[in-house]
């Protein structure tokens, strides 16, 4: 079973932005991290937002927020289909700031009837499990609830809007709706991983020193030199997943992975594989990272997931000279 720590919605994309996923611009929820990816019933689950802020004009701060209820068992385990429960709650062209969980992180209670309450469906296969749902914003102004019209959009479409104080609305700049997948199991347990250190050409990273490395004298970002970037997560990280087993009974691994952001530079490779299912531990795996086009101080974050919904991450400073 496969778990995506963190998906954004529709409004995070921005059509006709060529810039790789990995430059770090405008408003961004990079990762959450909930301390017990597999929850049992009753337990209490707190989730942890890594948001970025990367534009160029922070005039109109960035706010945090999670919605205030998570979503238990949604049907068919579409994270969309919790939609028609905003409805219930939440009053169109309000400002839903005093109603929303401002921050970075949220708190909340495993139900007691998570695993119950979830009809068992075909292909689940292995133990019984249930599903909560969690829904952050990031937003440089305020939310509203924005009702969909089934008749000439898709369910999936965006419920909530960012708007400034003259109640226009902002883009994807300014704006970031996202979800984190929680399981519920009885007795599965999911630790997220660790990341020992980075390597920036061979050489361990100290976190509070950061990287230095020189501008790029080329005329396009493409054409500057690249560094192996790495990250090193301990063995012990690779748990054993017990939903993909093989004819012989053999339990693979997870898969592990990284993803690289940047206020400046590009990556090469988008999330290269650290740990694979069968084979473990992936050697060469750095990322050539290329070397920004001007001098200054920016940040570089590295988040590592596992395929059971773990996450990690580690912030560095970055000095481009």
């Amino acid at each position: 079973m496969a778990l995506v720590a963190v998906v954004l919605a529709a409004a995070a994309c921005s059509g006709g932005n060529f810039d790789p996923p990995s430059l770090v611009e405008s408003v961004r929820i990079l990762a959450t991290q909930a301390d017990l990816p597999y929850a049992q019933p009753g337990e209490t689950v707190t989730l942890r937002m890594l948001a970025v802020d990367g534009r160029a004009d922070t005039s109109r701060p960035m706010q945090l927020y999670w919605l205030p209820a998570v979503c238990e068992d949604p049907p068919g385990d579409l994270y969309y289909a919790c939609y028609a429960g905003f409805a219930r709650a939440f009053a169109p062209g309000v400002d839903l700031g005093p109603q929303l969980s401002a921050g970075a992180a949220l708190s909340f209670t495993m139900p007691a009837d998570a695993i119950t309450a979830r009809a068992p469906r075909p292909g689940d296969g292995g133990d019984p499990f249930g599903i909560v749902y969690a829904f952050a914003i990031a937003c440089a102004g305020h939310v509203e609830y924005v009702p969909v019209d089934p008749a000439t959009q898709s369910p999936a479409s965006n419920p909530f809007g960012c708007f400034d104080d003259a109640r226009n609305a902002l883009g994807a700049d300014d704006f970031v709706f996202a979800f984190t997948r929680v399981y519920a199991f009885a007795d599965r347990r999911n630790a997220n991983p660790v990341i020992d250190h980075l390597t920036f050409g061979g050489t361990p990273v100290d976190p509070a020193a950061g990287i230095t490395v020189p501008h790029c004298t080329a005329s396009q970002q493409s054409d500057c030199p690249t560094t192996d970037l790495d990250t090193v997560v301990p063995d012990s990280s690779q748990e054993p997943n017990p939903a993909d087993v093989d004819a012989a009974g053999h339990v693979a691994g997870e898969v592990i992975w990284v993803d690289y952001y940047a206020t400046a530079g590009r990556v090469k490779t988008d999330a290269p594989l650290l740990f694979d299912a069968h084979t473990g531990r992936v050697s060469g795996s750095g990322d050539p990272f290329e070397a920004p086009l001007a001098a200054g101080d920016q940040t570089l974050w590295a988040v590592v997931h596992d395929d059971r919904g773990g996450a990690s991450w580690v912030t560095v400073p970055m000095h481009v000279q």
